[in-house]
């Protein structure tokens, strides 16, 4: 069990479909995905209600998860079976109480790193940097510094349609951890009658 599991609590936090297309419209609309919009929301509540006279905790900038599949064969090929995933430092938010700008920040740094030439030289030296690691026998340190949020969002999986094993429509999808700042973003798991 890591530290962050023993001493946060896991908050989960419900928005219903029509909640979400207004927050992507409030943000900017076609340029803007939900998922940028709704990260912008939570760091501006955090922002603005928690951490607004707390230098050491003011959100300044997003580490995200991105999915590189599809920017280049020679990075992820089609049918790759494996984590085709990049963190991504965002910029610092020019101004982390505006929610446009808190948006626009995400999807702009989203964008450059989904561009093949800084992806490949970006994974090229974490390559190199993990063979060391391995070769020294060494653990990664995800560490957390001030003013940094995690977003790992799964929406684009829909698990209890994807999953059978003789349980039709009842596979559900939980997170096995928790930690500070870390937003884990899933699609609703189905909800049932109460019977099963």
């Amino acid at each position: 069990m890591m530290d962050d599991q023993k001493i946060y609590e896991q908050v989960n936090i419900y928005f219903s479909g029509k909640q979400l297309r207004k927050l992507r419209l409030l943000a900017g609309g076609n340029t803007i995905t939900i998922q940028d919009a709704l990260t912008a929301y939570i760091i501006l509540k955090l922002n603005t209600h928690c951490y607004l006279n707390d230098d050491s905790r003011h959100i300044l900038h997003t580490n995200t998860f991105v999915n590189i599949r599809d920017v280049s064969d020679s990075i992820a090929p089609v049918g790759l079976v494996a984590s085709g995933i990049f963190i991504m430092l965002s910029d610092d938010f020019d101004d982390s109480l505006s929610f446009s700008n808190i948006t626009k920040t995400i999807r702009r740094s989203i964008v450059r790193s989904r561009n093949s030439k800084f992806l490949k030289s970006c994974l090229a030296t974490a390559d190199e940097l993990m063979r060391r690691m391995v070769r020294d026998k060494q653990l990664a340190n995800m560490v957390f510094f001030s003013n940094d949020i995690f977003v790992n969002s799964n929406c684009t999986y829909d698990w209890a349609n994807l999953v059978d094993f003789v349980y039709t429509d009842k596979c559900r999808f939980y997170t096995g951890c928790t930690g500070r700042l870390y937003l884990r973003v899933f699609r609703l798991n189905p909800v049932h009658d109460g019977t099963q």
